[in-house]
This record gives structure tokens, C-alpha cells and sequence, in this order.
């Protein structure tokens, strides 16, 4: 019996289906830059042809598939682009960042113990953060409610940003 080599399929052309994969892709990646405001955009590695198909795109109405035909073309622009860099700057910008994270969550557990808390808990936090005001902290929490209505949203919301100053 005669052993065959096994095949190497990595040589081979990619699939039509593939390609299709691919530029479905590329198009979906074009969609997810045309969300995104001009500050956004500048902060991305992205060919001025690529800019100027983008807004383009924003300037369309979205009538008789003047948008879908746009976003074609930005699909046919990534091709020739490093997409691989631009969804890499994509997910590194839509990531947050650690810090940001623990902070936000500071920010609430702070907020949850000074509404739920005692005197106690202002003079923890007026002693963890000292240039903090126990005065503004006290009169934010006597004007909060406990029920659920819109007033009791703002006071925390008011309670939540002003502890925020002092968290870095």
C-alpha cells in the first residue's frame, strides 16, 4: 500500500465563501467606523480615502441605498488598507482602561456607603479624602430621599459627582 503526503490546505487559494467572509468583515468594520465621532476617527491609522468615504457615508441620506452602496466602497477601501492595525486601535479605544474601572467603581461604593451609611461614613471619607467639604457632603445627603423618584436620582447623581472630584 502506498502512504499518501497529507495536504497541506494552507497552500491553497482561499474559498469563495472565504472571500466572501472577509469582505463581509471589512464591511462590518467600515460600519463600525462610521460610528464614530471626528475626535475618535483621528485617533485611528486610517488612509484619507478611507476618511473621505467615511464622511461621505455621514453626509448620505438613507435613501434608495445610497448608504449600503457607501458602505460597499468602504468595505473595497479596507482591502487595500491595514485593517488588522485599525481593529486593533478599534478594540484598544473601545477597552476601557483598568484604572477607569476601579475608579468608577470607588466612585459607587463611596456613594452607596455615605446614602445607606451614618455620620460615621462622611468622616471616613471626609478623612480619606481630606480637601472634600463635609458640609456639601452632609446637605447632599439630607436633601436625598430614599424613595425611587426623579429627585432622589438627581441628589445621587449630585452626591455621585461630587465624590468624583476627589477620586483620582
Amino acid at each position: 500500500m502506498k502512504q499518501h503526503e497529507p495536504i497541506d490546505w494552507s497552500l491553497e487559494p482561499p474559498s469563495k465563501s472565504q472571500l466572501k467572509r472577509d469582505a463581509t468583515h471589512l464591511q462590518e468594520l467600515g460600519q463600525d467606523l462610521t460610528t464614530l465621532g471626528k475626535k475618535q476617527l483621528e485617533k485611528l491609522p486610517l488612509p484619507d480615502t478611507l476618511r473621505a468615504a467615511i464622511a461621505e457615508f455621514n453626509r448620505l441620506p438613507n435613501s434608495n441605498g445610497a448608504r449600503r452602496r457607501q458602505l460597499q466602497l468602504i468595505g473595497k477601501i479596507m482591502r487595500d488598507s491595514n485593517h488588522e492595525e485599525i481593529q486593533a486601535e478599534l478594540d484598544t479605544m473601545r477597552t476601557p482602561d483598568i484604572g477607569q474601572v476601579r475608579r468608577a467603581q470607588l466612585i459607587e461604593e463611596w456613594g452607596d456607603r455615605l446614602l445607606s451609611g451614618s455620620e460615621d461614613d462622611v468622616n471616613a471619607f471626609v478623612s480619606a479624602f481630606p480637601l472634600a467639604e463635609r458640609q456639601a457632603i452632609r446637605q447632599i445627603l439630607r436633601n436625598f430621599t430614599k424613595d425611587d423618584t426623579e429627585a432622589a436620582r438627581v441628589h445621587r447623581r449630585r452626591l455621585l459627582n461630587y465624590i468624583k472630584e476627589y477620586i483620582e
